[in-house]
């Protein structure tokens, strides 16, 4: 895209497998772009299906790779006059009627967009707000003048900018967050407040209200960005929150007075403190709030404020309506005039009543919690829970029944002693140990440890040690009181979690690297294969005249070239067929089909829902894969000639059912045992690519045949690899 905006071409000669974009959605953007621009498809697809969309896509002109040295050249030729160019070689083209169908079809969509882009770039332009195109990867597309305003950058420079780029680096999360759920389709549209950073350096806030543009298959085309500039009224509603926060909103009792101690102001929160309501308070002396014998103190306070003193968090006694006494924390800071002379004072008072209170409570509840301790200490050696009491100063412990057959060991007295301990403990625990116990006893007053013991007939088991720290008076831990759980179920459920979790990032790493060789063999080997072949082709047509026999050697070489380009493009498919990805599972399947029914003489039956659609990557790939390895597995293990396919898609779910007619599977290999022996990724392979759609997975065999059944869950939420 970048290279036709800069360059403008006549003619772009486009690759339907592109690294990271489908060449017919290029070649959508390209056109709507530039409809000056026309498009000539390359591809290795020589289907009537596949021609008809490219033109659908807006493509001039459809050359299939194998004839690529004979057809190109003549080819680019007509294109580039606007003239419709379809290879000779496509095997479905058997009817004039065929082609006239598509270039109908391509003349009436080109009509139809050129009429609805000038309509649109008219209301595009003349926008009052900034409206944007923006790419899914954030890459700005098309903008009007607006936009351009607000940011301070030109049309060229921003086209060259994602809005991540530009965007402030708090507002950055949330707003990738709408995005990632507009790009999903949990959203239709979005609207939030953000920053962008203009030309200059300045920030600029924006109403930002974006919605997206699909295809007719639903896939994401480009973002649809409408930008508003909302600094002042930011400024505004900044300037009025902060007013609102100090007076209004505050917990706090904020009251002003003047020299002589009259009350000139009183918010909300005085209100809900003392009970006053404005009216009641305001030109009246701010002694009505103080007892009696403290108004010695207001004495005192006029005469510091009159000094240009502050005070802060003066604890004092306050006087409500009802003549409640509270504890207040006064915090009194001078008002000066424009002079800088003092005329008044502001007062903001904090009810600390419920603080002093619960000071009060706390000191009671230690004393109780010390007792507590202690009793709870007897409760647990009275119950028949794995305890332990272990005294810190004396480093040693007693336990009772429960926890010697926990660790199946008898200190042989009332008593354990450190060293007994730590010699249950497994070596490779005992620094961790003792580092987390010495972190716990600075720091806390409960504890947890997870660590693993050596019984004496060598069984490892996981403890929980769980418990609590007593401390003396002076907060000195002396005892630790708690009880241990044996977890080692749970360590060994969760061990199997973590293997399945690497199983998968294994089968998903396994994936990328075949579609990765597929891509190499495409993109290098292929093209090298096909500029060879480009090459000898004039070669021939000179040794015929100069060298007959020259000319036989090259027509050889040339089979061998085009049977090296069907061999390379077979693995390349077989690796990871392109379909997959271009046209879906459905397309792959058959071609899939077609090809092993034709290599291996084995019958397939395939039979596929007319609605299936396309469903998410991960789900089509494990589908194919699967069919892929139980096909290998029927042709090289069960000697049927055989098999069938049947793909059923409900409300609820999508069921895979692969079946042949052999001799089926040893009866200790039945229901899919980890011992069975499969080529490729294996029965387990299978089983787990399932168990990562949450799935279910069965296979059932008998001497009549096998049958592989997988489930997977309409809704399976994409996954995530680390």
């Amino acid at each position: 895209m970048a290279r036709a905006r800069e360059l403008r071409p006549d003619v772009v000669v486009m690759d339907i497998s592109l690294p990271d974009m489908n060449g017919l959605e290029a070649t959508r953007l390209i056109r709507e772009q530039f409809p000056e621009c026309e498009v000539l498809i390359l591809s290795q697809h020589d289907t009537l299906e596949m021609v008809r969309q490219a033109f659908k896509a807006g493509a001039r002109g459809y050359v299939i790779k194998s004839s690529l040295s004979k057809n190109l050249m003549a080819a680019v030729e007509k294109v580039s006059h606007h003239e419709a160019y379809f290879d000779p070689a496509i095997s479905e083209v058997t009817t004039p009627l065929d082609v006239q169908e598509v270039l109908q079809r391509a003349t009436a969509l080109q009509e139809a967009l050129l009429e609805s882009e000038q309509l649109y770039r008219n209301t595009f332009e003349r926008a009052a707000v900034g409206v944007a195109h923006v790419a899914p990867d954030g890459r700005w597309i098309r903008v009007n003048r607006r936009v351009c305003e607000i940011t301070g950058y030109s049309e060229a420079e921003l086209l060259q900018l994602r809005f991540q780029d530009m965007t402030h680096p708090d507002d950055l999360a949330a707003d990738l967050a709408e995005t990632e759920k507009l790009r999903t389709g949990e959203l239709s549209n979005f609207s939030i407040e953000k920053r962008y950073r203009r030309k200059d350096g300045s920030w600029v806030w924006v109403q930002l209200s974006v919605s997206c543009a699909r295809d007719s298959r639903g896939r994401l085309k480009h973002f649809i960005s409408v930008v508003e500039d909302i600094s002042d009224r930011r400024d505004a509603k900044r300037a009025q929150a902060r007013l609102a926060a100090i007076v209004e909103s505050s917990d706090d009792a904020i009251i002003s007075k003047d020299l002589n101690g009259i009350i000139t102001s009183w918010n909300a929160g005085a209100s809900r403190i003392f009970g006053f309501t404005p009216e009641e308070t305001i030109g009246k002396p701010i002694t009505i709030l103080i007892p009696l014998e403290l108004h010695a103190e207001e004495t005192s306070i006029l005469q510091r404020l009159r000094r240009g003193e502050r005070i802060d968090h003066f604890e004092t006694i306050r006087v409500t309506k009802s003549g409640e006494r509270r504890n207040i924390s006064l915090s009194i800071s001078p008002l000066r005039n424009s002079q800088g002379r003092v005329v008044g004072a502001s007062k903001i008072a904090r009810d600390i009543t419920e603080k002093k209170r619960i000071e009060e409570a706390k000191t009671r509840a230690e004393e109780a919690l010390r007792e507590s301790q202690t009793q709870l200490a007897l409760a647990l050696e009275a119950s028949r829970t794995a305890i332990f009491d272990w005294d810190i100063e004396r480093e040693q412990g007693k336990w009772n029944e429960q926890m010697a057959n926990l660790y199946d060991f008898d200190p042989g007295h009332d008593h354990i002693t450190a060293e007994q301990w730590r010699s249950l403990f497994h070596p490779g625990d005992v620094q961790r140990l003792t580092d987390e116990f010495a972190a716990t006893l600075k720091n806390a007053n409960k504890f947890q440890f997870e660590f693993r013991a050596i019984r004496p007939d060598g069984c490892i088991r996981w403890i929980l040690s769980h418990g609590r720290i007593v401390r003396d008076a002076t907060g000195k831990a002396v005892r630790l009181i708690g009880t241990h759980t044996d977890i080692t179920d749970r360590k060994q459920a969760e061990e199997i979690a973590v293997l399945r979790e690497i199983t998968g990032k294994l089968l998903h790493v396994q994936d990328a690297e075949r579609r990765r060789i597929a891509r190499e063999l495409h993109d290098s080997s292929g093209q090298i294969v096909a500029a060879l072949q480009m090459n000898l082709v004039p070669m021939q047509a000179t040794a015929q005249r100069k060298s007959p026999e020259l000319a036989e050697g090259i027509r050889q070489s040339l089979e061998l070239i085009d049977q090296l380009s069907k061999e390379l493009r077979t693995v390349s498919y077989l690796l990871h067929p392109p379909l997959l990805d271009e046209l879906g599972l459905p397309s792959a399947l058959r071609w899939y089909v077609d090809g092993f029914a034709e290599r291996s003489k084995v019958e397939v039956d395939l039979e596929l829902p007319s609605d299936l659609g396309r469903l998410p990557a991960d789900m089509e790939t494990t589908i194919f894969r699967i069919i892929q390895e139980s096909l290998t597995n029927i042709h090289r293990h069960s000697g049927s000639k055989k098999a069938s396919i049947r793909l059923i898609r409900s409300s609820h779910d999508i069921c895979l059912e692969v079946k042949d007619f052999g001799s089926g599977m040893p009866r200790h290999r039945t229901n899919g045992s980890s011992r069975q022996k499969a080529s490729g990724v294996g029965i387990q392979g299978m089983r787990e690519r399932v168990r990562q759609l949450s799935g279910t997975f069965h296979i059932e065999s008998s001497e009549s045949g096998t049958t592989v059944t997988a489930r997977f869950p309409t809704a399976v939420p994409a996954l995530a690899y680390a």
